[in-house]
């Protein structure tokens, strides 16, 4: 039995990029089949249409990634020096987790592959 696509973006039952199975999404369908019983399990993809505002949103949860883990070890570093404990250590891997966490809420997945022909800069087909 063939799944049924949806682009991740506008929702709608279209043909396109394949969505790289992840932790994320992987712990996001357990979490429909155990908790709530109402799994889909589509096959997601990105549409044509689509993807210049999956590019933009993947960029910025990536860079929103970056910054905010690197916030996060700049506290826990600076919790660690003044703290000199086992405790300011255990906080500070906290600090990184939940800045990790953060992060989570842009969340965007990556592709199984690149669009064939696609500038680096703005993701328009050249």
């Amino acid at each position: 039995m063939k799944k049924e696509t949806r682009c991740i973006i506008c929702g709608k039952e279209l043909n396109g990029l394949e969505v790289k199975e992840d932790n994320v999404i992987r712990a996001m369908r357990w979490f429909k089949r155990n908790v709530t019983h109402n799994e889909k399990n589509y096959r997601l993809v990105v549409c044509k249409d689509c993807y210049v505002k999956y590019k933009k949103a993947r960029d910025s949860y990536n860079s929103k990634t970056v910054s905010y883990l690197a916030i996060g070890v700049i506290f826990a570093a600076l919790l660690i020096i003044t703290g000199r404990s086992l405790g300011a250590l255990a906080a500070g891997i906290a600090i990184i987790i939940l800045m990790y966490a953060l992060s989570l809420l842009s969340y965007m997945p990556g592709l199984k592959q690149q669009a064939k022909g696609a500038s680096k800069s703005t993701g328009q087909e050249i």
